[in-house]
């Protein structure tokens, strides 16, 4: 029996194209203008070379394809492969392995790394992640810390260690001391959230268990909220690959500016 990639076309909520939440699970920012090329190992191998628009939250990095992407079709619709299957891809932060940050001489700023798989998948993704529109000044940051937190404390062994992140998170607190990169285009959702569960959403427990469920049949969801200006305040993240616990730095990189009262 050939075994399905689970983390291939996760559900998203109808009509708006956006991830069905986990439960508990809290969406960080999205970010628009984005190219994936995936290579799914096992023993069906897929590649994909798609744009879209990626969301990162507190478990995972969800990557949603753009309608009008047609990363399969060769040079204008001439050649190229069979029509693309993948609608949404999801990259779990606790099965991320060998993750650079790539500043090339030519081309984009790109995240590139290894994908271990979710429960029904048959091997392992390598991805690249190149960022087309703008910086990554305020993504960047927040993608290291979120690999951090999984790795110590958010692991399905220990679903508790997100609780008090999750709480700064849900309550504002933790993207209300983030600066902002005003070269990084990214949406930051400090206030509301862009999608609530439903009752299709499942545990963070069983989602590692048992991969994404279906999609749901109907959904609910909120605009997001801009990003508030506020007293001069540095996110704590890890500012380089995770190679350590140490934290970071509580000083934003030269350069980078800071969100200041008006």
């Amino acid at each position: 029996e050939t075994k399905t990639n689970m983390a291939l076309n996760p559900p998203l909520l109808p009509g708006n194209r956006l991830p069905l939440p986990v439960t508990g699970e809290l969406f960080i920012l999205s970010r628009t203008g984005i190219r994936l090329e995936c290579h799914m190992r096992g023993q069906v191998p897929k590649k994909y070379d798609e744009k879209g628009t990626l969301y990162l939250s507190t478990l995972r990095m969800v990557f949603v394809k753009d309608p009008n992407s047609n990363g399969n079709s060769g040079w204008f619709g001439i050649g190229g492969g069979p029509p693309s299957d993948l609608v949404a891809y999801d990259l779990p932060f606790s099965l991320i392995r060998d993750e650079r940050f790539n500043q090339p001489i030519f081309g984009c700023n790109n995240l590139d790394g290894v994908c271990l798989p979710l429960p029904g998948t048959d091997g392992p993704s390598h991805y690249k992640l190149s960022f087309h529109e703008g910086g990554v000044g305020t993504l960047l940051p927040l993608y290291w810390d979120l690999l951090n937190r999984n790795r110590r404390g958010g692991s399905p062994a220990n679903p508790d260690g997100f609780a008090d992140f999750s709480r700064q998170v849900a309550s504002g607190e933790f993207l209300r001391k983030a600066y902002v990169d005003p070269n990084d285009p990214s949406t930051v959702f400090v206030s509301s959230q862009p999608a609530t569960p439903q009752a299709e959403s499942q545990t963070r427990e069983d989602y590692y268990r048992f991969g994404p469920p279906r999609p749901p049949s109907n959904a609910s969801s909120t605009a997001p909220s801009p990003i508030p200006t506020g007293t001069p305040l540095v996110i704590p993240t890890a500012t380089a690959p995770v190679a350590s616990a140490s934290d970071a730095p509580s000083a934003p990189p030269p350069g980078w500016s800071v969100v200041k009262d008006k």
